[in-house]
């Protein structure tokens, strides 16, 4: 198939749907609004650098079909519904496909009575809208979107990450801190501040710790000087975006990980520690729930709680099942949270819009 993706070019997201296509021997093309240097497909940015975001979007309708004409794809597939979806709808291109991220869905399009007509207009109009997780996909048909053009299939881990084996962790000392990780953007929806605080409540019991925060965002100079009002810079190394291989290792070096979303679908990073053996701490949202039983698979926490994180981060290092419950939650990933399952699927899906539409 010729697949045309419009996405966020700085994404790693983008450029693993766009590898993975390639690998399975379609030919893609990649229109972005903003330039990205690791791309290694063919790539192209459209629109004008205007520092509204929504008008350089719009900006890129005329390049977007004038690669529809000169591309011919048999298919086009657009990630995130308000910037890129919006393109592929008014262009129009067809058929396309919808990928949605979460925030898109669950927060975005609620926003004003304009955000839930954009969002209608879009989903409206794609042949098939993937979400990774049945909460987006009622967002989704709460919207307006057609049911039985839904396809609900969590994006899923990389085999190099699948392929981690309890024996491939760093051992804790005994009797050393526990490692604890983040690794969400620090956005406010995201909310490390309530993570901060919760180390801040840690130190003062006495409970010893390291923790890694492995993102990066607006948040981060606030951050820094919270770390140090809490007195626990000494305890807490930022580590800004860091490239696979250095994920790999942290999460491999985790004994716990952390991530308290506001909102979230199914959450890659959380699959990713699942996955990689860290025992997981999140918050008590429908999009986690989906992967995490409290003292199941993790423990759920309520969100913007700091008391509450404090004392899950101080029951898990100590928690007797600790080991039966990382195993459950890497169970539950090997099960169902394949990339390569997702990829093979959405070829399929994609080869049957094609056909729907006369295509090759």
């Amino acid at each position: 198939m010729r697949i045309l993706l419009l996405a966020h070019g700085p994404s790693i997201h983008t450029r693993r749907w766009a590898e993975a296509l390639r690998a399975r021997g379609h030919e893609i093309r990649v229109l972005t609004a903003y330039p990205a240097e690791n791309l290694t497909v063919p790539a192209r940015v459209v629109g004008s650098p205007l520092p509204i975001h929504a008008l350089r979007y719009l900006s890129a309708l005329g390049a977007v079909r004038s690669e529809l004409r000169a591309m011919k794809p048999d298919v086009t597939v657009a990630h995130f519904l308000p910037n890129y979806g919006l393109l592929a709808a008014l262009a129009p291109a067809r058929p396309f496909a919808l990928a949605c991220w979460g925030s898109d869905l669950l927060v975005n399009a609620w926003r004003s009575p304009l955000h839930r007509a954009r969002a209608r207009f879009v989903l409206r109009r794609a042949a098939l809208i993937h979400v990774d997780a049945r909460v987006l996909g009622e967002a989704a048909a709460a919207l307006g979107a057609p049911a039985e053009r839904i396809w609900t299939k969590v994006w899923g881990v990389d085999e190099e990450m699948l392929a981690a084996k309890p024996e491939d962790r760093a051992p804790r000392a005994a009797g050393g801190p526990v490692r604890i990780l983040w690794t969400r953007m620090l956005e406010p929806i995201y909310d490390p501040g309530t993570f901060l605080r919760a180390l801040g409540i840690l130190k003062r019991q006495g409970v010893a710790f390291h923790a890694s925060i492995a993102g990066d965002g607006p948040m981060r100079a606030g951050l820094t000087r919270m770390a140090r009002e809490e007195g626990i810079e000494s305890f807490v190394r930022f580590e800004g975006f860091v490239p696979a291989a250095r994920l790999r290792e942290l999460l491999l070096e985790a004994d716990l990980y952390v991530s308290l979303s506001l909102s979230d679908s199914t959450s890659q990073s959380l699959l990713e520690a699942m996955a990689a053996g860290a025992f997981p701490i999140v918050s008590d949202i429908a999009g986690n729930r989906e992967w995490v039983t409290h003292r199941r698979e993790g423990y759920l926490v309520p969100t913007g709680d700091a008391d509450a994180v404090a004392c899950a981060i101080a029951e898990a290092r100590r928690d007797p099942s600790a080991a039966a419950i990382m195993g459950r939650a890497r169970a539950a990933v090997l099960a169902r949270g394949r990339f390569a399952d997702t990829v093979a699927e959405l070829e399929q899906r994609l080869l049957a819009l094609v056909r729907g539409a006369g295509g090759r």
